[in-house]
């Protein structure tokens, strides 16, 4: 699973860049208001399933939040959720075409899904929104993406 992570963290920093002070392994808990907005790369589950005689299947699901400060976000765009624009430009933004513009989460892991030999994001299968108190003055809009990454593996 770690190496997954980090293979997904490099692709996401590959994709935003500068437009992103931090990007954690894990959900930040608590989390330094100077350091959004940050991309953290949480590990959910694995489960394990035999491929064949000699190899495991892995399947890894992970979530690949954007976070940001609710309270920059206060009144810079009227009559839209604070910080809407910004979540969903970074997330999932299209070019009029329709298809995927090349700085997005959602570009760098499903432009190119393969991450080595036998090695691969299967899905990404679906994109939240929230809001999120994470202590008793720290207000953050996040957005997230749930992703299957598959490992074949010899035994």
């Amino acid at each position: 699973m770690y190496d997954s992570l980090l293979k997904i963290r490099a692709k996401v920093q590959s994709a935003l860049g500068n437009k992103i002070k931090l990007y954690f392994l894990d959900d930040p808990k608590l989390i330094q208001m100077s350091s959004l907005p940050c991309v953290s790369i949480v590990p959910i589950r694995t489960d394990i399933n035999v491929a064949d005689t000699a190899r495991d299947e892995y399947r890894y699901t992970i979530d690949v939040y954007l976070i940001i400060n609710a309270l920059t976000e206060l009144n810079k765009v009227k009559k839209e959720m604070v910080g809407m624009k910004f979540l969903t430009t970074l997330m999932e933004e299209k070019k009029t075409t329709g298809a995927l513009k090349e700085n997005t989460i959602l570009y760098a892991l499903r432009n190119d899904m393969k991450i080595d030999t036998n090695w691969y994001v299967e899905n990404v299968s679906s994109i939240d929104y929230s809001v999120r108190v994470r202590s008793e003055q720290a207000v953050t809009l996040e957005s997230w993406a749930r992703l299957t990454v598959v490992r074949i593996i010899t035994r």
